[in-house]
């Protein structure tokens, strides 16, 4: 190659290597850091090239509404501080509903022009619920909510659900329109729809729900909107007559699904007799001899009716219980004679003939002062009630039975005085005293004979019990 030759390639060379490095100095060049603001305050940054503001927004993750304003511009060349002042949201009330704006305006003069909303001179305006007149609309800053006419607040329950109303419409129905509460024929609402709307006022919505009633063997399933099982019944027709009752019963609230239950209640009376026992009186007859009776004249039971009141629930019988009750016939007293006859005889005993006016069968035990219970030491040790010594010859007795410090006799034991008492010895029994050395053990039933000199009528029990201990 000639020198010229090489000349020219070399310059050729060096030009397009020349020209390659402004082209690569040009892309680094583009290359940028941008920061976006959002009202005043750092929300991203973005690295690289980017020929309009909208793709650092875009990379960013920005999302823009109409009314925001972007400086710079979406279409100029991004710069590395982008700033982004948000339109402010204002909830606007009118009679005619409720529509948000989202807005610039900083004030509330400016933010009304801007949507062409000029209050009546009737209509009052409330910024965020405080009144404003107009010649504060243009100092007063752009609240969140505008309330333009009269408005109240109220408050709508819908079963569980619960939400509070401000609205400027006139009507109950208008107020649930409003407030998108779609209702099915069958719902009630309280108070009716055309009611107009107070300050306070709370609307209740009742949804129809699904009960079954049974009733005089019938099944039916109905919807309804009533809380209280007697309200459903009358709604489909039922009546509760007399005793009849539902249950559930008014102390509950209906739920969907519900049974409800309607009992028939009838009651019916029948009469029915007791008898009333009879007393047996006794009477003392000196014709009768001790110890034995006579009937005088016999008893007769007296008779106590009942009405009694019988309860059926649905043909069934339930309960019983007694409505009323009288004597019917009054019980005639049984007239018993006992002896008062005492007639004396005599018996021929191994200790002699005996001469006696009473003969008792007893529970027959006996004792000694060593078994009678006190102590040795004790200052009575051995004394009997009667002040004698116990020994053989004083016996133990229920005073009621046998007269007190009078003579008995019985056989295979002897002569015996009364002259002792014992914690244990009560009705029909005689406890036999002995000395330690000559004691006898005795147990089972004797006939105690009672010896002359017969006591005075007071001291007689004519009337023993008949049991024997």
């Amino acid at each position: 190659m000639s020198h010229f030759l090489k000349s020219r390639v070399l310059l050729i060379l060096c030009i397009f290597l020349g020209l390659g490095s402004l082209v690569a100095a040009g892309y680094l060049f583009a290359q940028g850091e941008y920061v976006v603001y959002e009202d005043g305050q750092p929300i991203g940054t973005a690295s690289g090239h980017y020929q309009t503001v909208a793709q650092v927004l875009t990379a960013v993750g920005v999302q823009l509404r109409p009314e925001d304003v972007v400086w710079p511009s979406l279409t100029q060349s991004p710069a590395p501080h982008i700033q982004i002042n948000r339109a402010k949201a204002v909830t606007v009330r009118t009679k005619t509903g409720t529509q948000t704006y989202f807005t610039q305006q900083p004030n509330i003069a400016a933010f009304l022009a801007e949507i062409d909303l000029i209050p009546t001179a009737t209509d009052p305006l409330f910024a965020d619920g405080i009144k404003a007149s107009p010649e504060s609309w243009a100092a007063r800053p752009l609240p969140r909510t505008l309330e333009i006419g009269r408005f109240v607040t109220i408050t709508i329950t819908d079963g569980r659900q619960r939400q509070t109303l401000r609205t400027a419409v006139p009507t109950v129905g208008a107020a649930l329109q409003e407030a998108n509460i779609v209702l099915q024929s069958i719902d009630t609402v309280t108070p009716a729809r055309n009611t107009p709307l107070e300050p306070g006022l709370l609307i209740e919505i009742r949804r129809a729900f699904e009960v079954t009633l049974q009733v005089d063997g019938r099944t039916m399933t109905t919807r309804t909107t009533h809380p209280r099982a007697q309200d459903v019944l009358a709604e489909n027709g039922v009546t509760l007559v007399g005793l009849d009752y539902a249950r559930p019963g008014p102390e509950r609230n209906l739920q969907p699904n519900d049974v409800i239950h309607v009992i028939r209640v009838t009651e019916d009376f029948r009469v029915q007799d007791e008898p009333i026992p009879f007393q047996t009186v006794y009477q003392a007859n000196d014709q009768l001899e001790i110890d034995t009776q006579a009937i005088v004249s016999a008893g007769m039971p007296g008779i106590k009716r009942q009405r009694v009141r019988i309860r059926y629930e649905n043909g069934m019988p339930v309960s019983e219980t007694i409505d009323a009750e009288w004597v019917a016939r009054e019980p005639v007293n049984e007239v018993v004679g006992y002896g008062a006859n005492i007639v004396p005889r005599t018996l021929n005993t191994p200790d002699g003939l005996i001469e006696y006016w009473r003969v008792v069968r007893m529970r027959v035990t006996s004792y000694t002062a060593a078994s009678s219970g006190k102590p040795l030491a004790a200052p009575d040790y051995g004394i009997t009630a009667s002040g004698l010594t116990a020994q053989r010859g004083v016996v133990a007795v229920d005073r009621s039975i046998v007269p007190w410090k009078t003579w008995v006799y019985v056989p295979g034991y002897g002569f015996g005085y009364a002259g002792d008492t014992g914690g244990g010895v009560h009705g029909r029994w005689i406890d036999l005293g002995y000395e330690e050395e000559t004691f006898i053990p005795w147990s089972g039933y004797v006939d105690v004979y009672y010896l002359t000199p017969i006591p005075p009528p007071e001291d007689i029990n004519f009337l023993l019990p008949v049991e024997l201990p």
